[in-house]
């Protein structure tokens, strides 16, 4: 079984790529510029692709292990005085979509060769932070709706009845999601709209399919061969 291991940001870096693959040396160069997209937010495909453009194709990023990098480091970058600030902050950087799930050799030389990336505006944080509830709380619910008709002993009038319940929550968080601006949102709104209780169970096998709970997983992508 892979060992699972959980490391600070600041702590120090061991296990990196040897010297006679390093296409890119930091310590004759300087830290590369972390890329990020239009929102100001760390794009991960572009992280990727930059960091394994450092190193000989020939080598094998395969790790002992594979654990979790935090997009937006270093963690102390996401407090503050305010209490209330600190807090949303701190579940910025938490969110699921601001992390990857990755071989740590990588992780390392992520941290070894990159300059942090800055901390984004009061206001994208609030809007990734709303996308995600948002997006959870739709899951959750079609999830829900799903369950309570594979209860084999509910009476057919509480089922109707907990299913309408739940058809107007799920259409309360539509309407939310309506005020997430779309280049944060993270689902299309229009493929999960239900007008009733039946609709919004088709929309539990499509929300389902964006593994929204889901730390992105970008291993296959480091370990394929250039």
């Amino acid at each position: 079984m892979s060992e699972v291991v959980t490391m600070s940001d600041n702590q120090p870096l061991n296990h990196l790529p040897p010297r006679d693959v390093w296409m890119y040396d930091p310590d004759a160069t300087g830290l590369i510029e972390t890329p990020l997209d239009e929102r100001g937010l760390v794009d991960l495909d572009k992280l990727v692709k930059l960091v394994k453009d450092t190193i000989d194709p020939s080598f094998a990023w395969k790790s002992s292990f594979n654990d979790v990098h935090h997009l937006q480091w270093f963690a102390n970058l996401y407090h503050n005085d305010n209490a209330q600030v600190s807090d949303e902050m701190s579940e910025f950087r938490e969110l699921i979509s601001r992390k990857a799930f990755i071989p740590r050799v990588f992780h390392n030389w992520i941290h070894r060769i990159t300059e942090h990336p800055p901390v984004p505006s009061r206001e994208v944080i609030k809007y990734s932070i709303d996308a995600q509830r948002v997006a959870m709380s739709l899951a959750r619910t079609a999830s829900l709706a799903v369950r309570l008709t594979r209860m084999a002993r509910i009476p057919e009038k509480k089922l109707t009845q907990r299913l309408d319940q739940e058809f107007y929550n799920y259409n309360v968080y539509i309407e939310n999601a309506r005020d997430v601006p779309k280049e944060f949102s993270l689902l299309a709104i229009e493929e999960v709209e239900a007008r009733n209780p039946e609709e919004m169970l088709l929309a539990n096998k499509k929300l389902g399919k964006l593994a929204l709970d889901r730390v992105p997983i970008r291993d296959r992508l480091i370990l394929r061969a250039a």
